[in-house]
């Protein structure tokens, strides 16, 4: 687990759950499996005092965009955040920190977070 203060926009490999034998047999597995990297989306506050993180992971599987995905950049590799695979996790299934969101793309993603959500109304 992080020892340090983890800051919403921070950018952190995750360890994401992995399915069990019989949803993959049924082939009824879509989101991402494995260890990703993983934009904290949670506010400060919660990630302070809760052993639980709410994140949006990130690919390089940049064949199709669609409009619940915002590209991104972190140390100049390209990706996309799958916002409609909005998760909370454990802290301890946080890594190594790769690191920071650029302002104006945190804002793409919290706008297309609110259309996924329909927080809007």
């Amino acid at each position: 687990m992080i020892n340090s203060l983890i800051k919403r926009g921070e950018v952190y490999w995750i360890k994401l759950p992995l399915s069990n034998k019989e949803e993959k047999k049924q082939g009824i597995i879509h989101q991402l499996q494995g260890t990703h990297p993983g934009i904290i989306i949670s506010n400060n506050q919660q990630n302070l005092f809760s052993p639980l993180i709410t994140i949006i992971p990130l690919t390089s599987q940049l064949d199709k965009i669609y409009p619940f995905e915002v590209l991104t950049n972190i140390n100049n590799k390209k990706g996309k955040a799958l916002v409609d695979q909005i998760t909370t996790i454990d802290k301890k299934r946080i890594s190594n920190y790769i690191g920071k969101i650029e302002s104006i793309v945190m804002k793409q993603i919290t706008k297309v977070l609110h259309l996924t959500l329909d927080l809007e109304k």
